[in-house]
């Protein structure tokens, strides 16, 4: 973790210090086993009581707890909304390096920025557009005539069926699998036919997909998740679904 002075991270966070701005912080924990050198942070009553004894070099709080910290404090109307700017800032990494690893195998019709990273073992298929920035991760694999937005990262074996397009910096978590097909079936006399699932996965910018979750391409029209959807593991979202922004 880099390790950042409490005025930066009441820059960064929009909190207002109280104590010694330059205080270092390359940590995190809880308020009842915080270190020195780490950022604690209180968002809920019922751990008040570990606020008087906490060892943390400093706690993210709301003004009223402020008279029972003994430590520095950001004070901030939303102290859990402030510890997740405040843990990403800590833990936050360098940008991986461009290129595309010797194993891939990759479709020369394929437009990849220079800034994009292609990780082991990932196909990439025929005419995909892959833009600044983004990364797919090892073992990944995507289909022909997708689109992957700037800034998107798949994280490990996520498959990207036929004409999928992600918006930029969309999070796709290890296993999910967007653009399989539709569930669709005719009978005929008693045997079913399958229904060709022509529409596509369309993902808007700032969308999360958790884990092993399934997002299945529309029949006619696309499914659609717009602009800051965030989906938990093991879901499906089935054909024609279409999910509202920052549901």
């Amino acid at each position: 973790m880099p390790e950042l002075s409490l005025a930066q991270l009441a820059e960064l966070t929009g909190a207002q210090l109280q104590g010694d701005a330059a205080c270092m912080v390359g940590g995190i924990g809880s308020l009842d086993d915080a270190q020195p050198g780490q950022i604690a942070f209180l968002s809920s009553n019922k751990f008040r009581k570990y606020l008087p004894d906490t060892a943390a070099s400093a706690v993210i709080l709301k003004e009223n707890d402020l008279d029972s910290c003994p430590t520095n404090a950001l004070v901030s109307d939303n102290p859990y909304l402030t510890y997740a700017r405040a843990a990403a800032a800590l833990t936050a990494t360098e940008s991986l390096p461009p290129g595309i690893h010797p194993s891939a195998v990759v479709d020369p019709t394929a437009r990849i920025a220079p800034s994009a990273r292609i990780e082991p073992n990932c196909t990439i298929g025929a005419e995909v557009e892959i833009a600044e920035h983004a990364v797919v991760g090892p073992n990944c694999v995507v289909a022909d005539r997708c689109c992957i937005g700037a800034a998107t990262r798949l994280v490990a074996s996520v498959t990207l069926g036929a004409g999928t397009r992600l918006g930029e910096r969309c999070l796709i978590h290890p296993g999910a699998d967007l653009g399989a097909d539709g569930f669709g079936m005719a009978t005929d006399q008693g045997q079913w036919v399958k229904v060709p699932q022509l529409g596509k996965v369309v993902l808007g910018t700032d969308v999360e997909i958790g884990g092993g979750t399934t997002v299945d391409r529309g029949a006619l029209k696309d499914t659609v998740r717009e602009d800051g959807v965030k989906l938990d593991n093991q879901i499906q979202i089935a054909h024609n679904v279409h999910v509202g922004k920052h549901t």
